[in-house]
Order: structure tokens, then C-alpha cells, then sequence
């Protein structure tokens, strides 16, 4: 009993030699930090918006389908690869207008695709309002976005350090090892004034101003600060 009752207590005042120790060689210190890339824009994303609104659900189903293969004509019409179109599901719903009790069907159904030759923009505009597609919108895009992410966190992570490294030095500790670390997801930022909409025909002359997108990642790095050692 006695045998137990003595490691028992060496037991103890091992982990608080041990706590003490630690508190004594440093100290957690946390650090939110920044990192932003710029890239330059070398696509163009385009979304067409393809509604029909008809008094009969098959004469709705019917307009939406001649629709919808004018629209891949125009888009074939210009080059652009299958890989590069998606779309989502086509939407029928049932509409009431209370006020005169009139009942109508509409349909619903998103095209995107993207290209890479800007001088084919305010051509493809035309092409779709002379098509009657007045619902579209186009933003700027880079291809490198994945290269973009990784240098952001290497930005990210490099600015955490330097900054730990500063507190450090004013409180005559040195930065030890990382004890935690987390990420948000990457934010695309493009400038609000690069987004191009169906009201708008920019003219060939801008489209030839290099755009850029800045990729940012925002990361919390808890460091081990660790006292100098005389």
C-alpha cells in the first residue's frame, strides 16, 4: 500500500515539474494572417438565362426546347468545347395571378460556358440579343486558380511567421514549432467593375486592358514562443 501510495505521489510531482517546466520554456501565441495572389483574368464565364412563359405546360415544354437549341447553335457557332459548357436542369412551374385568376406555366434552365478569345464577347452579345436572349451575364475568370490557392497560403503561412517573429523579439522570445493551424476556403475577389452585364456592350478597346482576379486565403497559426536561453 505504501509501494502504491509512493509512485503515486512521484507520479504526481513528475507532471507538475513537468507543467512548470512548460509554462516556464514558453508561452502559445495565436496569429491570423493574410495572403492575396493577383492573376491575370484569361476567361471569360458567360451565363444565359432561358425562360418561357406559356398559358399550356406542353406549349411552355415545347418554345423552351426550340430555345434551348438555338442557344447551343449560337454557342457552337463560336468554338467553344463540350468540357467548357454545363447547365442546369430545365424547371417548370405552375403560376396563378390572383388578381385575374390567370394561370400560366414557366420554365426555367441556366447555361454556362466560358472562352478564352475576349475579342469574341461583343460579337456573342449581339448574337444574343438578336436571338432574344436578354438575360444573360459575364464576369472574368482565371484558368490558374488551383496555382493561385497554393501561393496564396505560402503568402499566408509567411506573413503568420513574420508576424509571430515580431512579438517574439519584443518580448526576448524566439518562435518555436506550429501547435495548431486552420484555413478558410480561398475568396475570389473580382473587382465589381469587371462585371459585365447584357445592358452593357464594353468596347473592344477595354477588353484589351489586362483584368486581373485576387485569390486570398486567410489562415490561424497558433505558435510555441519559446524564452531565450541565457
Amino acid at each position: 500500500m505504501k509501494k502504491v501510495k509512493m509512485i503515486s505521489i512521484i507520479f504526481i510531482l513528475l507532471l507538475t515539474t513537468n507543467i512548470i517546466a512548460q509554462k516556464e520554456d514558453g508561452i502559445t501565441f495565436p496569429v491570423n494572417a493574410t495572403g492575396s495572389v493577383k492573376l491575370l483574368a484569361d476567361n471569360i464565364n458567360v451565363t444565359v438565362n432561358l425562360a418561357v412563359e406559356k398559358k399550356n405546360p406542353q406549349e411552355a415544354f415545347n418554345e423552351h426546347k426550340l430555345r434551348e437549341e438555338k442557344i447551343l447553335n449560337l454557342i457552337k457557332k463560336y468554338g467553344i468545347p463540350d468540357k467548357d459548357i454545363s447547365y442546369t436542369l430545365f424547371k417548370i412551374s405552375k403560376f396563378k395571378d390572383y388578381r385575374n385568376n390567370k394561370i400560366t406555366f414557366k420554365t426555367n434552365q441556366s447555361i454556362h460556358f466560358k472562352f478564352k478569345d475576349f475579342n469574341k464577347y461583343t460579337p456573342l452579345q449581339i448574337d444574343l440579343l438578336k436571338n432574344g436572349f436578354y438575360e444573360f451575364s459575364s464576369d472574368f475568370t482565371t484558368s490558374k486558380r488551383k496555382e493561385g490557392h497554393e501561393k496564396s497560403v505560402e503568402i499566408a503561412l509567411k506573413n503568420a511567421k513574420e508576424e509571430a517573429e515580431i512579438y517574439a523579439k519584443n518580448l526576448n522570445m524566439k518562435v518555436g514549432i506550429i501547435t495548431s493551424i486552420s484555413s478558410e476556403n480561398p475568396r475570389i475577389y473580382p473587382r465589381p467593375n469587371l462585371m459585365l452585364k447584357a445592358s452593357m456592350a464594353p468596347s473592344k478597346n477595354l477588353l484589351n486592358i489586362p483584368q486581373f482576379i485576387t485569390i486570398s486565403t486567410n489562415v490561424n497559426v497558433v505558435f510555441r514562443l519559446l524564452r531565450n536561453k541565457k
